[in-house]
């Protein structure tokens, strides 16, 4: 599990500064991103959206553990990626015989694209928190297209990715169970960060299983392939053969 080996003062760093925090060492965000990425993440240059200051201490410890788990969840994918490229049985599961350079490409984008016009905030602004208080995570601004609201139910429904199949299988439980994968689920909602390639074309289980075995053009471009997979490698390195569940 070397991708997940780091110091207990690199997460605190992490933590503390790099995503809005208070500031308590005087290192550079970009001087903590390298320290903290690299050989431990498996990304050289991974970016991160702002915190807006209506997030509080507790928010932001739990956004920035979430955000620590998205940039492993990925690297677990890259990695796999390029090791067994698209003969490998994870591969085929999610994307079929879809091009190897459109989902390379996606990871890509969304770690180390830039981040700086994105925003993470904790106000309900628009009300749809408090209207659908059991159901809502979080939604994207479509008056705002940069910004997302997180809702008080992401942090009790949503859990850390060290959870993985302890929890039940990812097809019981889905991807976005996860935290770190949800946010990157929200990060593809924004146009910047999609380019309008990669969408939520559909989400329901068997419909996402029959793009990649009958039409993987739109498999390399629909969101929650690209979150199935990222769950399926992950709890391989956790469990032998995955907890994946039954797919039929």
């Amino acid at each position: 599990m070397k991708l997940i080996c780091s110091t207990l003062t690199a997460i605190s760093l992490f933590s503390s500064q790099a995503l809005g925090a208070p500031v308590y060492n005087t290192n550079s965000t970009e001087e903590l991103q390298t320290a903290v990425s690299g050989d431990v993440f498996g990304w050289s240059h991974p970016t991160f959206p702002e915190l807006y200051h209506t997030c509080n201490d507790t928010n932001v410890r739990m956004l920035n553990a979430a955000l620590k788990d998205s940039v492993e969840v990925s690297a677990y994918a890259k990695q796999r990626l390029l090791k067994y490229g698209v003969d490998d049985v994870y591969y085929t599961r999610w994307f079929g015989n879809g091009s190897i350079f459109t989902v390379m490409g996606v990871f890509d984008q969304l770690v180390e694209a830039s981040k700086n016009d994105l925003l993470l905030r904790c106000d309900d602004i628009d009300g749809l928190c408090a209207a659908h208080p059991d159901t809502y995570p979080g939604y994207h601004r479509t008056s705002a297209p940069s910004e997302t609201v997180i809702c008080d139910y992401f942090y009790t429904s949503k859990k850390p990715l060290s959870s993985i199949c302890f929890d039940g299988s990812i097809v019981d439980v889905g991807p976005k169970h996860y935290a770190g994968i949800d946010l990157l689920h929200r990060y593809l909602h924004i146009a910047a960060m999609n380019q309008r390639e990669v969408s939520e074309l559909v989400e329901e289980l068997n419909e996402i299983v029959a793009y990649a075995a009958d039409n993987a053009t739109y498999a390399v471009k629909n969101t929650d392939n690209y979150l199935h997979y990222m769950a399926d490698v992950y709890s391989s390195s956790v469990v032998a053969g995955g907890c994946l569940g039954n797919l039929s």
